[in-house]
């Protein structure tokens, strides 16, 4: 197999972003069909040191930080499915790469510009009558990042698009940031312990309030073992944080019983009855 011109791909790539006479939407057919195919022939090469080294020169040279741009161009002008396809590709990119020296610019700077453009561009997209299996891919572009690089969870979980998104009427958005959150506690086995403990009581509390607000059966059983999930992983640090949440026993005891996951739901009760006898003075 030719060895990737990884150069080559970054120079061919830059070139285009600014290449004037281009429109946004060429800009980002382009883009898509050409990093596409450069990250699926840097991971075919053995060891995983070229792709490393392409994602890390995309960084370097200011390609990712362009293209950050151009989805946000892209996102106002509402083309979902190519922005979605380029939220994706920038998603992947920053998973792997290696800022070297350029490390604060990279983790301070630009992921959290590649994550709130993500979170905007979701937040349209549960809007659009044909825009939510795209908006589960954004959402797998955001777990991809916070399984990696979990400071940015403080930035979701504070961030008015994350809100938005939490208070939707469509059940289907609130299954999927629960299940969201449940596959990064259960993949990346540091995040809980990087979480802050104001972070951890905005997801616990994301949690609760979707058994408190939501009826339905997939979201209720979703959040109930979302919650057992962060217990097993909080383990001391769980009773203090539940301080804000007495009551909740009740709850699950009167609105999900008999809902197809009573096991879970008296696992979670015994927790909480668990911790709150240790912090009772």
């Amino acid at each position: 197999m030719e060895p990737l011109d990884v150069e080559g791909v970054v120079s061919e790539l830059k070139n285009k972003l600014e290449e004037e006479k281009s429109s946004a939407e060429e800009k980002t057919v382009f883009l898509n069909q050409r990093l596409n195919h450069a990250l699926n022939a840097g991971a075919l090469q053995t060891g995983g040191a070229l792709l490393t080294r392409l994602k890390s020169r995309l960084f370097e040279s200011g390609v990712l930080a362009q293209s950050v741009s151009l989805l946000e161009l892209k996102r106002a002008k509402g083309n979902w499915a190519a922005a979605a396809a380029l939220a994706q590709l920038l998603s992947s990119c920053c998973v792997g790469a290696e800022p070297g020296d350029q490390s604060e610019a990279f983790d301070r700077l630009l992921l959290p510009s590649v994550m709130s453009a993500l979170l905007s561009l979701a937040a349209r997209l549960m809007k659009q009558a044909e825009g939510l299996a795209l908006f589960k891919k954004l959402l797998d572009s955001v777990g991809w990042l916070l399984q990696t690089h979990h400071h940015l969870t403080a930035q979701v979980l504070s961030s008015v698009q994350y809100e938005k998104m939490q208070v939707s009427e469509d059940a289907s958005v609130s299954l999927l940031w629960v299940q969201l959150w449940s596959h990064t506690v259960s993949s990346s086995r540091d995040f809980v312990n990087a979480l802050s403990d104001d972070s951890l009581t905005l997801l616990l509390n994301d949690a609760v309030s979707q058994l408190a607000v939501s009826c339905e059966a997939a979201v209720g059983g979703a959040s109930v073992r979302l919650l057992l999930l962060l217990a097993r992983e909080l383990r001391a640090r769980l009773p203090p944080l539940l301080r804000s949440f007495r009551g909740l026993d009740s709850l699950l005891n009167k609105d999900w019983r008999g809902r197809g996951f009573d096991q879970e739901v008296d696992q979670l009760i015994e927790v909480l009855q668990s911790s709150e006898s240790l912090v009772s003075p």
